[in-house]
């Protein structure tokens, strides 16, 4: 069975997530907005209620890209086919393969027996979370000016962002971002964005970048240290995703002093539903 949760719900449900973090962050993130005002066009499913093992989130804002991002919460892998059950009843009202994110990979490894057409898009990523008494400050050289990312920045995100091609909505996705949630951005003497890092709309930080010629700088440390500053204030949970064959980005959040999350890998995984599946045999 799949249940959808109503707005009067919200706060009920945000509760009994606050209980599972780390693992519930995603699923977390967006139903505090979704309570906040702050997101909108999303659609909220358990396997029952108000007791629960499994949470999706569509976004029905972006429902027509070429791939429907789902946020995804499952206690543990036993409750596996119950997740596959809601997933399936998601996939059914959009029409659209699901890209889901934010599942442990033991769950994932167990959903992909269940569905042979499901597949992962990328590496497995570690999970790396911030405690407040490892954020500092760090200074700005000289001549930089710190802001925050505009939408005239949006087709410079995009075309630096190394996953943009995953995703058909992928400008539209990154300006609503933009629109909605904390960033920061650093820029040279002559106005021009050189290092910028966003809090994504499932929660984790991301999408940053440095041009290359400013990267001995330390600003990738600064933009995120400074965003980190501004969650911190907000009281939400600082986490960052990162893929295992990522070396480079490991590297730079052991250095800024991000602690791994045990027991939390997670990935993209595509998943189309049954009559897609189907379609294909």
């Amino acid at each position: 069975m799949a249940h959808r949760i109503l707005c009067d719900d919200y706060c009920s449900l945000e509760k009994s997530l606050k209980n599972d973090m780390p693992f519930s962050v995603s699923a977390y993130y967006i139903v505090t907005q979704l309570i906040k005002g702050s997101l909108t066009n999303r659609s909220v499913w358990v396997d029952s209620w108000p007791t629960y093992s499994v949470v999706v989130v569509s976004d029905n804002q972006h429902k027509n890209a070429g791939l429907q991002r789902v946020c995804c919460f499952c206690r543990d892998i036993k409750n596996t086919l119950a997740l596959d059950t809601v997933l399936q009843h998601v996939a059914k009202l959009l029409s659209n393969t699901l890209l889901l994110f934010g599942l442990r990979f033991g769950v994932l490894d167990q959903l992909l027996s269940y569905r042979s057409a499901a597949y992962r898009v990328s590496n497995d990523a570690v999970v790396m979370h911030m405690p407040k008494e490892n954020i500092r400050q760090i200074s700005i050289p000289e001549g930089f000016m710190v802001t925050t990312l505009k939408q005239e920045h949006v087709e410079t995100v995009v075309q630096e962002w190394p996953y943009s091609g995953t995703f058909s909505d992928c400008k539209e996705w990154i300006c609503d971002m933009i629109k909605q949630f904390p960033s920061v951005c650093i820029e040279n003497e002559h106005g021009k964005p050189i290092a910028w890092v966003l809090q994504q709309d499932y929660g984790y930080i991301g999408m940053l970048h440095v041009v290359p010629e400013y990267r001995r700088a330390k600003l990738g440390s600064a933009v995120t240290m400074l965003l980190m500053e501004k969650l911190h204030k907000e009281g939400n949970y600082i986490c960052s995703s990162i893929s295992v064959e990522n070396k480079t980005s490991i590297a730079f959040h052991e250095r800024t002093k991000f602690n791994y999350v045990d027991d939390f890998k997670i990935g993209f995984v595509v998943y189309p539903s049954e009559e897609s599946s189907q379609n294909q045999i």
